[in-house]
């Protein structure tokens, strides 16, 4: 049972990111001690352009809301249908946070219990995977209008709780409810000022416990919603549980995009060795399968990054921490391909190789295959390590934008390596700053991989030039 007072509430917004973004529509259903009360809807005037995207998602054009009121015309009456009732919506921290700076430019500061829809139908129904409204539609047949309008989601929020009550014990419900609003309690130590202090932009995030020890360090391409995330109270392991339990300070970086976002936080976990970071990197040494089956040796070869004055891309394959770790793979791939046990570098002697015996090998040991074929063969299974060739002719800069905080990041690279790092526009509160690390760095490799094949709108690649094919 529903016991109390809610408000269920759906908003339609000009964007995504509550700091650049404006609310467009409003629509609201109050409910007390599980019975419906009464609804309230209307179109909001977000006093500025809503994008096409929007406008094709949500039906709502800039001729609609053009006489409807804003929200400093309506805050006053909203107030008081929200306030002192619990807010309930599905995602609620995202309605929540554009409530939140709606009001707070108003003069009012906002600040309900908060009930998520998603995290209680995770609850109630724990064996599904999927918990979007659509799916919670569909999975329940709930009757439902044109999706994504302010009050025809709140309906289909209602009616998702209606449901609930008609086919779950009171008691269930009731505790699965105080459960959640007891869980989105921030930790001791911690209180919503600091929280709200940070941006939904992206960026990396640092928690730290007593003595200023790094627990953990993470990134996002919203702040302030992945570090909420972590107060939710339904802690999948240990970890969060002792991340939340001894966190007391949360300090964060501004980035202008998510690529810079990700090279810091490979930066920081390195360096700072936090707690209870999964990938921590340790290591001081890094191994490669070094191949080329045009004018290199006949087998691969086993060599340390340190060995090369500079990296030979298009003829190392992957980054191992061991040597073990390269042999194993190279074994791997023997079993896989059927190579040829000798040829790899992996056994010696004379005779056919132990593979072949057992009948795996096709014989390239005894020459009943040729080295060119097994070459290709060796071609092929090693493809996915490959670390590929530079595709520019020179160095180039990527360049992230954000036109939210007017971050301007601009990183120099060559050859996969991170040479340069200058930011302009507005100058970040925080310490952590970014250093090129201008030697070969697989993590860096993978992230810059990432965004020069796939680039964002935000990234911008100067030279556009890509090396001819040869």
């Amino acid at each position: 049972m529903f016991l109390g007072e809610f408000v269920f509430l759906d908003l339609e917004t000009t964007g995504a990111s509550v700091d650049s973004n404006r609310i467009t529509e409003i629509g609201l259903i109050s409910v007390k001690n599980g019975e419906y009360q009464d609804e309230w809807q209307t179109l909001i005037n977000p006093q500025k352009k809503i994008p096409s995207n929007i406008q094709m998602i949500t039906g709502i054009n800039d001729q609609m809301v053009e006489n409807a009121p804003t929200f400093g015309d309506i805050y006053e009456s909203l107030f008081a249908r929200l306030d002192g009732k619990i807010l309930v919506a599905h995602n609620v921290r995202f309605d929540y946070a554009f409530l939140r700076n709606e009001f707070k430019s108003n003069g009012i500061k906002y600040s309900p219990s908060l009930l998520c829809t998603v995290k209680l139908s995770r609850l109630l129904y724990p064996e599904e995977r999927k918990h979007g409204l659509d799916s919670i539609i569909k999975r329940l047949s709930l009757a439902c209008g044109t999706r994504h309008r302010a009050m025809t989601d709140t309906r289909a929020i209602w009616d998702f709780a209606q449901h609930v009550q008609k086919n779950f014990e009171s008691s269930l419900i009731s505790d699965s409810i105080e459960k959640l609003l007891k869980g989105s309690s921030l930790p001791k130590g911690i209180d919503k000022e600091m929280i709200e202090a940070i941006p939904s932009s992206p960026g990396v995030y640092i928690f730290k416990g007593e003595n200023n020890c790094i627990l953990y360090v993470g990134k996002s391409k919203n702040l302030r919603s992945r570090v909420t995330s972590h107060f939710s109270g339904d802690h999948s392991n240990k970890k969060d549980l002792k991340i939340n339990q001894n966190i007391t300070q949360i300090d964060w970086h501004e980035s202008a995009g998510e690529l810079g976002a990700l090279l810091l936080e490979s930066q920081l976990v390195k360096t700072m060795r936090p707690l209870y970071n999964r990938k921590l990197r340790q290591k001081t040494e890094s191994f490669t399968i070094h191949w080329n089956p045009i004018d290199g040796p006949k087998n691969p070869q086993v060599s340390e990054l340190s060995e090369f004055d500079e990296i030979p891309l298009g003829s190392i394959y992957g980054i191992f921490d061991s040597k073990k770790a390269v042999l194993k793979t190279l074994k791997d791939v023997s079993k896989t391909y059927n190579l040829c046990l000798k040829t790899l570098g992996i056994e010696s002697g004379e005779g056919p190789c132990f593979s072949h015996q057992l009948g795996v090998c096709m014989g390239a040991c005894i020459e009943e295959e040729s080295t060119l074929n097994h070459a290709m063969r060796l071609s092929l299974a090693l493809s996915k390590f490959l670390i590929p060739s530079w595709p520019f002719e020179d160095e180039v800069l990527l360049i992230e934008q954000s036109e939210r905080s007017g971050l301007v990041e601009k990183h120099r690279i060559r050859n996969w390596t991170h040479l340069d790092y200058e930011v302009t526009g507005k100058k970040s509160n925080s310490e952590y700053l970014l250093s090129p690390q201008k030697v070969f760095d697989y993590d860096t490799f993978q992230i810059l991989r990432k965004f020069i094949e796939k680039p964002t709108n935000q990234l911008t690649i100067i030279p556009d030039k890509f090396r001819s094919p040869h």
